[in-house]
């Protein structure tokens, strides 16, 4: 919806320049006014395409979004009493507005049977963070099905392959 807007702007823009440069043509004769006029409306686009450019390329590569702290979200999630860690963890952003989380949270063995309980409290960081969609995978301690195991409370590990 920002790049729509932005590229209304420019055609407002453009239609301005193009209107002032006439009648400064018509009137006085002044026709470098075009020159000058169509020289500062490229320098603006191409700013814009550039600023625009590196968001685009960050959301197509689904890197984690610029108003996001991946450590502040891991740290948040953390301090839930029974999570006893995370990992796996991946924030994107669909189009720009809808920011997405995918994720393991390790959970204390009493936590893991009420699965409903610990995934409330998940989304309630989540709301904290403006995440609106997440999918969430809840692990025992001692078992772990990601790439990225660490000892948890140094139990014993068990892998899937």
């Amino acid at each position: 919806m920002q790049f729509l807007s932005w590229h209304l702007l420019e055609d407002v823009l453009g239609w301005i320049i193009i209107l002032i440069g006439s009648v400064a043509i018509y009137f006085w004769d002044i026709y470098t006014i075009d020159l000058i006029m169509t020289i500062c409306l490229t320098e603006f686009i191409l700013y814009n395409v550039l600023k625009n450019l590196k968001e685009t390329t960050n959301m197509l590569l689904q890197g984690v979004p610029e108003h996001i702290s991946l450590g502040k979200v891991e740290k948040n999630l953390l301090d839930i009493k029974g999570v006893l860690g995370v990992h796996d963890i991946h924030v994107w952003s669909l189009e720009g507005e809808t920011d997405v989380f995918t994720g393991h949270v390790i959970v204390e063995e009493n936590l893991y049977g009420k699965p409903d309980q610990v995934r409330n409290k998940i989304k309630n960081v989540f709301l904290k963070h403006h995440i609106e969609h997440s999918t969430i995978e809840l692990e025992r301690e001692g078992f772990c099905s990601g790439l990225e195991c660490k000892d948890w409370n140094n139990k014993k590990i068990t892998k899937l392959k």
